[in-house]
């Protein structure tokens, strides 16, 4: 049976996580896929430059 208030609780965590992960270097983002497992390549390979995200410090 639909739940709307279950929904509206999921909705609103996806929202968070969501504004989490946007927030996050390209760097940081690479840790937290290894902490979970994750393989990633060189970053050479990933044509990607890593900087440090300006809006965390």
């Amino acid at each position: 049976m639909f739940n709307e208030r279950k929904s509206v609780e999921s909705f609103n965590a996806y929202q968070c996580i969501r504004g989490y992960l946007i927030d996050l270097s390209m760097q940081e983002l690479i840790e937290l896929a290894k902490d979970y497992g994750f393989e990633v390549g060189k970053a050479s390979s990933l044509n990607i430059k890593l900087e440090v995200n300006p809006t965390r410090g």
